[in-house]
């Protein structure tokens, strides 16, 4: 039995990355996307960690993986990037229910950017917008803080970049009060 708040079963499926094995009938994009199964006293949750950059491909590796889309039961987008988010209201509607938890950080929707080689969007994309992902089903839960999924498993909250080694080796920027900042914020599953 397990001790109070501990899961007695999590498997973590890559469903979606950007290296797939030559000659791999799976495909491979930038961005990832997990597939967190917890189980705890008879209750199972399945908990989609982020959704790569293409709905169809992610789709299609469900299908190779058995992983049927109405099975699951909350999204978490762990950052605003759109090789994590891009095709969120798509994967929303495949599940087809109301109501869908979809946790993020409560500032997920504002401007994000890069500059180099030129001024470009990556963050949230059109068609994945708060109207979008609420319109497909989804019901946002934006926070900055820990929030507890099932008992067992919970978000982390904010993680911010401490190091230097955290950089991702292109500066990001977004708008904050005015004052462009460079920076970006993420959410991390723990357990």
């Amino acid at each position: 039995m397990p001790i109070q708040g501990e899961l007695s079963r999590l498997k973590i499926t890559v469903v979606d990355e950007d290296s797939v094995f030559y000659e791999s009938p799976y495909l491979g994009q930038h961005g990832i996307s997990l597939l967190i199964t917890a189980e705890r006293n008879g209750i199972k949750k399945n908990v989609l960690v982020d959704v790569a950059q293409n709905s169809a491909a992610l789709l299609e590796n469900m299908h190779m993986l058995d992983i049927d889309p109405s099975s699951i039961d909350a999204v978490v987008l762990t950052h605003c990037h759109y090789d994590h988010t891009q095709g969120v209201a798509k994967i929303l509607k495949e599940i087809g229910r109301q109501d869908i938890p979809v946790i993020a950080h409560q500032d997920i929707f504002r401007l994000n950017f890069i500059t180099d080689p030129y001024l470009r969007h990556v963050g949230i994309m059109d068609g994945d917008r708060q109207a979008d992902i609420e319109g497909s089903g989804g019901t946002l839960y934006l926070t900055k803080d820990p929030l507890e999924i099932m008992p067992g498993l919970f978000t982390t909250g904010q993680v911010e970049r401490t190091t230097n080694f955290e950089e991702v080796g292109i500066r990001l920027f977004t708008i904050e009060n005015n004052r462009v900042k460079s920076n970006t914020v993420h959410l991390m599953l723990a357990y």
